[in-house]
């Protein structure tokens, strides 16, 4: 049975990959949570398919132990913050204002972000400021680009076209073209708008994976 190994991405935990894992029940399921709403939890697996939303792509190739199967990137990338050989990345500035108003407001810029990815009523209460602001430090500074063209194991890309925190032209600068797939009109939340599409894509990606 293969393993599937779901890391969230920022502002959210390890409940973010339900609807998906959810309609996966033929796979082993672990989950990963960064502890931006409870404590970290950080289980192995041997050999997993790892299954990454947004900044949770690139902190697993930053940190969680390979060999693995295989890799899907949902809504993600592997460098986030723009420079000279990646121009469709965001502003660091954008990122700098953001991490300098966390520090002072964690709770209004938590709920700012999630409602710009589409969550509609986003829930603050639980959130724990000091691994999130850690996690915004280490997102404006990482370029994971080398350990991703490193990986020894299939890739897959999920993406929207109208994703607000990472747009088209990031995820086509991010991926090799045979690696991504687009929906056309989705955002930031595929997992939560098409679970179903999802799914079906990890299943057949895996289904490849010997």
């Amino acid at each position: 049975m293969k393993t599937l190994a779901f890391i969230h991405g920022w502002g959210f935990d390890a409940h973010f990959w339900r609807p998906v894992a959810d309609r996966l029940p033929e796979f082993a399921r672990i989950f990963i949570d960064l502890g931006f709403k409870a404590e970290q939890l950080r289980p192995g697996a041997n050999n997993p398919i790892v299954v990454g939303h947004s900044m949770g792509f690139a902190w697993a190739l930053a940190a969680f132990p390979q060999p693995w199967s295989g890799a899907v990137a949902v809504n993600a990338f592997p460098r986030f913050t723009r420079a000279q050989d990646f121009v469709s990345g965001t502003p660091p500035r954008s990122l700098e204002r953001m991490i300098a108003r966390f520090a002072d407001h964690p709770v209004e810029v938590t709920a700012e972000f999630l409602e710009r990815c589409g969550v509609e009523k986003p829930d603050t209460e639980t959130i724990r400021p000091a691994p999130m602001a850690e996690a915004l430090k280490w997102l404006a500074e990482c370029d994971e680009r080398a350990a991703m063209a490193a990986l020894e194991c299939p890739l897959l890309a999920l993406a929207g076209t109208r994703d607000l925190i990472v747009p088209e032209t990031m995820s086509r600068d991010s991926f090799p073209p045979q690696c991504l797939t687009l929906v056309e009109g989705a955002g930031h939340l595929l997992p939560w708008s098409h679970p179903d599409w999802v799914a079906s894509q990890i299943r057949l990606f895996a289904s490849g994976i010997r």
